[in-house]
């Protein structure tokens, strides 16, 4: 049978109502909710919500995690061949085609394994084989320095030393006073050199005209041990003063090897001595071991024989 609509309706408002009044009956609408349910209302929000790194503060700029460094390549792969074999003057001669870069980064790497000899045979290496850049150079050079200072004499034994004669020519005026320069000069070399060269000395006297004004002329060069040997140039200069002879010694004996170096092998000759340069330190870290050896050795070739 067919329930009248209007029934349908009256039966659907009762069950409505009844539902509403049986779940709100109990309930207050009317009266705000306290302070303390206010705070108990905005913990429970608060801990429902998922956590994130931002503050509360809406005005705060939000962190941003910096980026990672850029990852080092790795260093490249360097050959250092037996490093329990002794050194040798020439090492690391052969890697001279390879650059001064590369030869850098092994002397910089055989210092970080405590192989400070060898270091510093590679160092000499960037600046007798190699053609360096001046902040390579100076690199070089300061390093050669601070090793040289930690590593014992290279030739110990002077007998096995190679022969020179430092020789000069002067008034006899001057000659007393120029035998013990040069002989302090030759003990100079000797050091600056490793013990790699042992040096003679000679002085000869000349009679100058008394009528000849200013300081009287010093020729100086170096040459094999005998009156036959080979000779480097000879180089003439004056001195103003006592105080500055030695010095002058010095420095006309770095030209010398400078210019025979150049003119006689194919090592890379130092530099120029820059203003104010010490002629002494420029014969000990710009002049390699290895240049000391093979200028030594020049010179005590036998002369060519005349066609």
């Amino acid at each position: 049978m067919r329930v009248p609509i209007p029934v349908v309706i009256l039966l659907a408002l009762v069950v409505v109502g009844v539902g509403w009044w049986g779940g709100t009956r109990h309930l207050d609408f009317t009266t705000p909710p306290s302070h303390a349910q206010l705070k108990e209302i905005r913990v429970k929000i608060q801990s429902s919500l998922p956590q994130t790194d931002r503050v509360d503060d809406a005005i705060s700029v939000p962190v941003v995690a910096p980026p990672p460094p850029p990852v080092e390549p790795p260093k490249p792969v360097i050959e250092f061949g037996d490093l329990s074999l002794p050194p040798t003057l020439q090492d690391y001669a052969t890697r001279s085609p390879e650059g001064s870069a590369h030869l850098i980064e092994m002397a910089t790497r055989l210092e970080e394994k405590a192989e400070f000899q060898r270091a510093l045979l590679a160092w000499e290496r960037v600046i007798d084989l190699t053609q360096p850049d001046e902040n390579q150079a100076a690199n070089a050079i300061s390093a050669i320095k601070r090793l040289r200072a930690t590593q014992p004499v290279w030739n110990a034994k002077p007998e096995t030393a190679i022969t020179l004669s430092l020789r000069a020519g002067t008034a006899v005026k001057l000659a007393k006073t120029l035998t013990p320069v040069l002989g302090g000069v030759a003990r100079d070399l000797e050091r600056a050199s490793s013990g790699i060269v042992k040096i003679n000395t000679t002085v000869t006297a000349h009679k100058i005209s008394t009528t000849t004004k200013g300081p009287p002329p010093i020729a100086i060069w170096l040459a094999g041990p005998n009156k036959k040997s080979l000779s480097t140039e000879v180089r003439s200069f004056t001195v103003d003063s006592p105080q500055t002879l030695r010095d002058d010694v010095l420095k006309a004996v770095f030209q010398l090897v400078q210019s025979h170096l150049r003119r006689a092998t194919a090592y890379t000759p130092p530099a120029d001595l820059a203003a104010g340069e010490s002629p002494l330190d420029a014969l000990n870290y710009r002049l390699t071991r290895l240049c000391w050896s093979e200028f030594a050795t020049t010179l005590n070739l036998p002369p060519k024989k005349a066609d």
